[in-house]
């Protein structure tokens, strides 16, 4: 457990402190190790947002947001591709998408990436917020299975 300061300091500057202290060790860690952790923060990302959506939509969307992020990270790290900052997840996207041939991995992205926007300006009502988390849970199924492969 991290000091309630240190917690509080990383959510000022915007930080989810789960995913600093992942980047954090991912950086002295080998690709595989990397791979596994992004996939364990996205899991853990995963439950958070689903445990949230009933008491805060803004909190919930960017959990799941940041699960799918990380699971963007561990196709990355499986593929030898940089995903140290948002063009470059979005660039992981773009090739996932035309290697696959699945263009619709760039539409849910895009549609998924409404939740970590919403965290800021609260746009999104329950509604909106349940066919993102569709397309959250689409995107999701579909990373796995290119982790899997």
């Amino acid at each position: 457990m991290l000091p309630e300061f240190i917690v509080k300091e990383l959510e000022r500057r915007g930080l989810d402190p789960v995913a600093y202290v992942v980047e954090l060790i991912t950086e002295r860690a080998d690709p595989s190790e990397r791979a596994r952790l992004y996939l364990e923060s996205a899991d853990y990302f995963w439950r958070e947002g689903l445990a949230l959506e009933g008491r805060d939509l803004r909190q919930a969307g960017e959990k799941l947001w940041n699960s799918i992020v990380q699971l963007i990270k561990a196709v990355a790290e499986t593929r030898g591709l940089r995903h140290d900052s948002h063009r470059l997840i979005w660039a992981v996207v773009r090739r996932i998408a035309t290697e696959t041939g699945d263009e619709e991995a760039i539409k849910l992205f895009a549609a998924v990436e409404q939740l970590h926007v919403n965290f800021y300006e609260g746009h999104l009502d329950r509604f909106d917020f349940e066919v993102l988390k569709k397309a959250a849970a689409e995107l999701r199924d579909k990373l796995r299975k290119l982790i899997a492969a």
